[in-house]
């Protein structure tokens, strides 16, 4: 084998690398790894922040919704910097775009912590990403 074909190889996987992790279920974002873990439907759902911590408020789903709860886990990376983070959105099959009530708070102050994020959506809504910080995770291959 000589250096051009090496080097065709190595571009080639590098390549396909950024494909899966854009894909996938996990990406590094801002020296944030992020696995998307699950998708559930449910009625009830806490209204915890991320990190997990004290805040212990419940959402109940309504007539006609169902509560999808999108559990995610953080790994912090060397060079992570803290800084305030928005809050999550994921995008459905349709297209439309759903918020969540749950709040990043003093993210990195653990190296690696799984949050639930509760999203109120119409029943039977099948989600196609969630969306962190900039960061746009695959959901499909968790979706049922």
């Amino acid at each position: 084998m000589n250096s051009r074909t090496l080097i065709a190889g190595a571009v080639a996987c590098g390549c396909a690398a950024g494909l899966a992790a854009q894909g996938g279920t996990s990406i590094t974002h801002k020296n944030l790894q992020m696995t998307a873990t699950a998708v559930e439907r449910t009625d009830k759902a806490s209204l915890r922040d991320c990190p997990p911590g004290t805040n212990t408020v419940n959402a109940v789903a309504r007539a006609g919704e169902q509560l999808s709860v999108v559990t995610v886990a953080f790994k912090v990376l060397p060079g992570f910097k803290p800084e305030p983070m928005k809050r999550a959105t994921v995008t459905a099959a349709d297209g439309k775009t759903y918020n969540t009530s749950a709040q990043f708070v003093d993210v990195g102050s653990v190296p690696e912590f799984s949050c639930s994020f509760p999203f109120r959506v119409p029943e039977g809504t099948k989600l196609k990403n969630i969306q962190i910080e900039g960061a746009t995770i695959d959901l499909s291959t968790l979706e049922k």
